[in-house]
């Protein structure tokens, strides 16, 4: 029997010859006129779930060592699709699997569907399980932030399991990488639910112990006989570097450099130089001085919700948490206005703040708390 040109071009999709594959009659007509999501009624989902981990691997190989399938197994269940279909979905091309027009809107159709079955399984947990929420945040907020103040909100709700992932990288939310993001950045995609919660200020910190051994600077101009510590990452301004300067470039000023937020801070806290921090810097340590130079900066502080989990109690009972972790009538330095840290000290003597940082404060000397 002579294939049809529809499953000869099937065929080539997945890589087969053409001979290989017959297509049964009552198959090819099994999609007559009907429009695409009457069609993909009769998709099976375990066959779509496959077709999306298969795209998302890159190609047919890549996508057999991610699901475990035989390649043969996958050109077999993609056929499948093209078959309930009657449609070309995919072809592969050098750089890997290129989708046609109807596996464009396949893919989007799939992706929505896995996100709404997570969604449906996060919501509520099984009887007897404790909801998880999984929250991501920026390094330096979640490390000397909410870390302190999370294990306040975990006792007071037992039910919850909170994963806090600390991360300079932005998280795809929407895509249900985590329920929540505390982040500097909008997001990518475009459905994510976001708010802000609070404002970002920053200025130069030095230690003391620097400014002993190279003084204090009182101008930019200055920065010849300084060393910065400078900080390279997602969501940080590493681009304003000229602005900071007062021109393109100071040859060997930066001393050191890191990605890290935590050893960003450690290296002005221990005298490596002079560099940005958030003002909240001096409510954690009085390690770090700041310096008042004309150098400010203003980042609006975002509250990222999946769509799909807005409304699970754990997630609203997290967004009102964060709410108040970054609440400007509490805490100065989260205000809208840029508030001097030296403005600070009746906000960081309050109950609200005295407590939270004790890990901290234990491992310094007395004369670090002057």
């Amino acid at each position: 029997m002579p294939t049809s040109k529809k499953s000869r071009n099937a065929a080539k999709i997945l890589g087969q010859p053409a001979k290989v594959l017959k297509r049964r009659p009552e198959t090819r007509s099994s999609g007559g006129k009907k429009s695409f999501h009457e069609k993909l009624k009769l998709v099976d989902w375990t066959d779509l779930e496959l077709f999306l981990d298969v795209f998302e691997a890159g190609s047919l190989r890549a996508g057999a060592l991610k699901t475990r399938h035989a390649v043969g197994t996958i050109r077999r269940r993609l056929q499948r699709i093209e078959d309930k279909l009657g449609e070309c979905i995919a072809k592969r091309g050098p750089s890997g699997l290129r989708l046609s027009p109807v596996g464009e809107q396949l893919l989007l159709t799939a992706r929505e569907m896995r996100r709404t079955r997570q969604s449906a399984e996060a919501v509520l947990p099984p009887a007897g399980q404790r909801e998880r929420i999984r929250i991501a945040v920026t390094e330096g907020l979640g490390t000397y932030w909410l870390m302190p103040r999370l294990v306040e909100f975990q006792r007071a709700n037992p039910d919850l399991d909170v994963d806090l992932h600390c991360d300079m990288s932005r998280s795809d939310v929407a895509g249900g990488e985590c329920d929540l993001a505390v982040q500097l950045e909008p997001p990518a995609e475009g459905t994510a639910i976001v708010h802000r919660i609070g404002c970002l200020h920053l200025m130069l910190f030095a230690a003391e112990v620097y400014l002993s051994a190279a003084g204090t600077p009182t101008s930019i101009d200055e920065w010849p006989n300084h060393k910065l510590v400078w900080q390279e990452a997602d969501q940080v301004a590493s681009d304003l570097l000229p602005f900071i300067l007062g021109r393109s470039d100071v040859p060997g000023l930066i001393g050191i450099r890191t990605n890290s937020s935590s050893a960003h801070f450690r290296a002005i806290a221990t005298g490596g130089g002079i560099g940005i921090l958030p003002t909240y810097a001096r409510a954690i340590s009085r390690r770090v001085r700041p310096l008042d130079l004309d150098v400010r900066l203003r980042r609006e502080i975002l509250c990222v919700v999946n769509p799909g989990r807005a409304s699970s109690p754990g997630v609203q009972l997290a967004i009102a948490w964060l709410n108040s972790c970054f609440a400007g009538d509490i805490y100065p330095w989260f205000r809208d206005e840029f508030v001097h840290p030296q403005d600070f000290e009746q906000a960081i003597s309050s109950r609200h703040v005295i407590g939270l940082f004790e890990g901290f404060i234990d491992n310094m000397s007395a004369d670090d708390l002057d």
